[in-house]
């Protein structure tokens, strides 16, 4: 066995990089921007696949298993990680040379087109854009709810954003333009400018910590990099050297550093790699060289480490480098030359570098095991390290409680994996670990349940797991990986909550006051609040210390409900009791505000919008300042403006922001281009009294010239699980649902049968934007319908959509019980019941299933090791007291797409059960057919996936006869081995004289074999026999008696 053991301290996780293990969601893989991750993914590589997209200088990220990067064909990408399969692609109107960040469920990313873009991860639906007022291609920070992107000219200033909804809360100005990733400690906020400086701010006062210029240098896109208290920064030009600096004051801390090439400045340099005792990076004038350096000053200067540098070839003609990534002690880094390169910590070459056949300007990606790199040819490229060991569950620096399984990659040459270990320690020094697993497994496992670790024994505080892989021969490689999470369990909630209105007061204010929690370690309490069936929203907190809260924003006459959660930094409690109450005026304030005299009206900046805008009035007529706005619009000329709240109005109601006399202004957006509109506007103060009408503004909503694009890919086809009458549609969205100002209001649905044509100005049905699927509930059976689609902004339809027609039918078939049944679908997949094995005549669907659709069902666990596959179908009798009483036949078909890279002999049919898939012990798989078969007693989901073998090869659990004790002429053995295996039975009488050997070859792996035995001519008596296992991961026997009784 062997391992190196590599000790980290887990309280430093929040600051120290090398705990994390798993994704890689942000530009240098960590908000430290170090490069670094502790995990194994030790080479050689070999390909997985790569995708095609635009000029790629974005660095990919990963998180969950997609990874995400930007092109210069204006595009966002998202593919799936293990595959490369597309999720989804969202353009913007510029390159998108930024690498993006991932939070959560949600990416952020800048566009040269001057907007920094906030997408759904899961979906690429667009939720905000905001303005950058220039061209960008920094990666940006995400850092306690807020956005970090610097900018490029005229702008010149890392711009801080609302991560929620995209709102500018600070500007920080630089010299030059700022195209930089920034960095951060958890404190500071750290960023390069190209003037040559390093600006530090504080992340939420934003003020200025400290600033260091350098002689000449740029920073380009690469960022600095922060460990251990230390900031590391390569600004290159005539600091051909790297800098070190205290983070907290910006105290240079190598001042006796000398440069590195006294003749030639470093034109060009990369993000450094900083390690525990370590920091790596590339520079150079022509030649681009790898350097090792210590990573604490000596003497005010950084340690060389290695006696002679690595060459990654020249310095590119793009004026950026790939900066190295690494992962335990292996670095990976692109090359100028289109070579992809991985070096050692020890200074060399680890395997033969991969030609990517074009250059390479984007830094690589790691996790679990994956190697990822895009080229300026077009190509984002994935690569599967020979060794790899990570943690995926939990995340990093997750917060968990009571018993959490944790996930991970363990994947070894074949023959050389022996086992692995589990462990976890609080720190200290010596670091103690405690053992949760030691595995002697000796398959590979791929994000699997590796265990389930027990935390409900263990005080609240920081661990650290340790994930180790057991090998033979040992190879001396570093077979660690390491993660850092917090265990938390909440806090106990506060209680005896109760609320009532403030006395004496102008309305709008409720007095909350509640009993402390018993736990000791609050930080605060939290308040939430909901009026009628809205959801509980926090409105404030409080410190520890306190045990009451007023309410302010309560208007008066509306019933608030309330809860009070304790929060001890980290996890939230339960809901403490509800509380209701409602405020009421007791001043007497009847004055309302003024009526609004000013209203005026014009085309807003968007398609189908339009800009209001008036003067304030006040709380009491003209005097102090109101509480909301209440805006109403119509299309109708003559409207009776009396009904001001009537169905034929829409529109919403807005805050004031300012006292009487401010001008206030709006845009209403949703509109439709060139449409006449009327709108008005009533002032509510906080009473609420509510003012008269204003006057009345009329204008039309900006027309949009250009349709928008059509959805594509339509197809129809009759709705499975239905009894007949329906259709179901979908359709890929229009290249422009989601784009600028939300350019796609909605979907146009035309129907038509035969010998018809459809009318543009009489859809069949409309659907909002973003909606990509419908089900006609009308389409009667056994007629031909016929579809398309068209997408609609404010002003416009797309042209249509292919066509696309189908026929409803009744999925539901008749069987008579006597008589059995089959059925069978298109794909080959069939159902076979024999006469007389239903208990009685019914119905029978097969339906196939969505992936997407029955996700729930698709992740939930297996009793075995398995790789699932999306191949799953449902069968069900209409009557739920129908059963079978003799077994039906099974079978399922497959594609080799769809089992790519399975071993298709280890195919298996799973049942799922109680939130369980089975491997139903009947399954066969018949690769030349390809199809997979299974004799079933009960209807239910049934899934295709490759059963990986596990555990012990022969279990004795799993080893007996049928009868015990035998009487008639038959004896059968039954056996469950883990691997395909030749088997031999031996039976001995009692005197020890072996009276029969019977053998069978191919037995398959997780499931049950029999031999037979004819014991007719087997005299009666007490026998001992022997099954013996060999498969190519070894052999097992287990003995056991059996009784013949003739």
């Amino acid at each position: 066995m062997s391992f190196l053991l590599v000790i980290l301290n887990p309280l430093s996780f929040i600051l120290y990089p090398s705990v994390y293990a798993g994704d890689w969601p942000t530009f240098r893989g960590n908000n430290q921007r170090t490069g670094f991750t502790a995990e194994q993914a030790y080479p050689p590589l070999t390909w997985a696949w790569e995708y095609p997209a635009g000029d790629i200088v974005s660095s990919p990220v990963v998180f969950e298993d997609i990874v995400y990067f930007g092109s210069r064909d204006n595009k966002i990408y998202a593919l799936n990680a293990r595959t490369g399969a597309l999720a989804w692609k969202y353009s913007t109107g510029g390159w998108v040379d930024a690498t993006p960040t991932v939070s959560s469920n949600t990416l952020y990313v800048p566009s040269m087109d001057g907007y920094l873009y906030a997408l759904n991860r899961l979906n690429g639906n667009l939720l905000w854009r905001a303005a950058l007022g220039a061209c960008s291609v920094s990666s940006p920070l995400v850092l306690d709810g807020r956005i970090f992107a610097g900018t490029g000219t005229p702008e010149k200033k890392l711009k801080v954003f609302k991560a929620s909804t995209g709102q500018l809360l600070f500007e920080y100005p630089a010299n030059q333009p700022v195209d930089s990733a920034p960095s951060t400690e958890g404190v500071l906020v750290y960023f390069g400018a190209n003037d040559g400086r390093i600006y530090a701010f504080n992340k939420n006062t934003f003020s200025p910590e400290w600033e260091y210029p350098t002689t000449g240098g740029r920073y380009g896109i690469n960022a600095v990099a922060v460990s251990s208290g230390i900031l590391y920064a390569l600004p290159g030009y005539d600091e051909n050297k790297p800098l070190a600096f205290n983070s907290s004051d910006g105290t240079l801390l190598n001042l006796l550093s000398g440069p590195f090439e006294e003749s030639a400045s470093w034109i060009q340099t990369g993000s450094p790699v900083v390690t525990k005792d370590r920091v790596y990076f590339s520079a150079g004038a022509s030649a681009n060289t790898l350097y090792a350096m210590a990573s604490q000053p000596v003497e005010q200067a950084l340690q060389y480490v290695w006696p002679s540098s690595p060459s990654l070839g020249n310095t590119s003609s793009l004026g950026i480098l790939s900066s190295p990534a690494m992962a335990n002690e292996i670095m990976y880094a692109g090359t100028a030359g289109g070579k992809l390169v991985s070096v050692s910590s020890a200074g060399v070459f680890a395997a033969a570098d991969i030609n990517i056949l074009s250059p390479a300007y984007s830094s690589p990606a790691i996790s679990n095991g994956m190697v990822f790199i895009g080229t300026l040819g077009g190509k984002l490229i994935a690569y599967k390290a020979a060794k790899t060991l990570s943690i995926s569950s939990p995340g990093k620096n997750d917060i968990i409680s009571v018993t959490v399984a944790v996930k991970g990659y363990v994947f070894y040459p074949a023959n050389t994996l022996t086992g692995y270990t589990l462990e976890y320690s609080t720190g200290g020094s010596p670091q103690t670990w405690n053992n949760i697993i030691s595995s002697n497994t000796i398959y590979n496992i791929e994000d699997k349940t590796l265990a389930d670790w027990n935390t409900s024994v263990l005080a609240n505080g920081v661990y650290t797991l340790k994930l180790t892989g057991l090998e033979n021969p040992v190879s001396g490689t570093d077979n660690t990986a390491v993660l850092a999470v917090r265990v938390n369990a909440a806090p106990l909630a506060p209680s005896g909550l109760t609320a009532v209105d403030v006395s004496n007061d102008n309305g709008n204010q409720i007095n909350l006051n509640w009993t402390a929690s018993g736990s000791g370690s609050i930080t605060a309490y939290k308040i939430y609040r909901k009026s009628a069936d809205e959801v509980f929203t926090e409105i404030t907190s409080v410190s520890s210390n306190t045990l009451t809260c007023i309410d302010a924003t309560a208007v008066t006459g509306t019933t608030f409900t309330y809860t009070v959660r304790a929060f001890d930094d980290y996890v939230e409690s339960e809901n403490s009791n509800p509380a209701s109450a409602y405020s009421i005026n007791d001043s007497g304030d009847n004055a309302p505000p003024s009526a609004i005299t000013n209203l005026s009206a014009v085309p807003g900046p968007g398609a189908g919008t339009v800009s209001l805008v008036w003067t304030a009035p006040g709380n009491d007529a003209d005097v102090g300042t109101a509480s909301h706005y209440l805006i109403r619009y119509t299309t109708i000329s003559n409207y009776a403006w009396d009904s001001f709240d009537g169905a034929a109005l829409q529109g919403s109601a807005i805050p004031v922001e300012g006292p009487a006399g401010d001008i206030q202004s709006q845009e209403i957006g949703g509109l439709f281009g060139g449409v006449t509109y009327y709108f008005a506007v009533k002032t509510a103060d906080f009473i609420p009294n509510i003012s008269a009408l204003s006057n009345i503004a009329t204008t039309w909503a900006t027309p949009d010239i250009v349709p928008p694009q059509p959805p594509a890919n339509l197809s129809v086809v009759d709705t499975p699980g239905d009894e007949g009458g329906s259709l179901t549609l979908t359709w890929t969205l229009s290249p422009d649902d989601g784009s600028f100002y939300n350019d796609v209001y909605g979907y146009k649905i035309y129907r038509r049968v035969q010998n018809s044509v459809y009318v543009s100005s009489i859809p069949y049905a409309t659907v909002l934007k973003g909606v990509k699927k419908f089900i006609d509930s009308s389409a009667s059976e056994n007629i031909r319908f016929y579809y398309s689609v068209a997408a609609f902004d404010s002003t416009n339809n797309s042209s249509l959509s292919n066509e696309a027609s189908c026929i409803s039918a009744d999925n539901w078939r008749f069987f008579d019980a006597s008589q059995g049944a089959s059925v069978r679908l298109p794909d080959g997949t069939r159902i076979d019941i024999p006469e007389y094995a239903a208990s009685q005549n019914d119905r029978i669907m097969v339906s196939k299933l969505d992936p997407v659709t029955y996700q729930p069902l698709f992740t939930m666990k297996t009793n075995t090791q398995a790789k699932p596959t999306a191949i799953a179908y449902e069968v069900k009798f209409k009557n739920p007291n129908t059963k079978l009483i003799k077994p039906a036949v099974l079978t399922l078909p497959y594609t080799a797409e769809s089992v790519a890279g399975m071993i298709e002999e280890n195919l298996r049919i799973y049942t799922l059960s109680d939130g369980t898939w089975l491997i139903i012990n009947t399954s066969k798989a018949h690769p030349v057919l390809k199809k997979v078969t299974a004799e079933v007693n009960h209807f239910s989901f049934f899934r295709i996936m490759e059963y990986v073998p596990s555990g012990a090869l022969l279990n004795p659990d799993s080893v007996y006869t049928y009868p015990n004790p035998a009487k008639g002429d038959i004896l059968t053995f039954k056996f469950l081995v883990a691997d395909k295996s030749y088997v031999t039975v031996d039976v001995y009488n009692v005197a020890g004289e072996k009276t029969a050997r019977l053998e069978k070859a191919d037995c398959p792996g997780g499931v049950t074999s029999e031999i037979i035995w004819d014991i007719k001519n087997t005299a009666s008596g007490v026998y001992v026999y022997r099954v013996q296992a060999k498969s190519a991961s070894g052999e097992k026997s287990v003995t056991k008696k059996l009784a013949i009784i003739h």
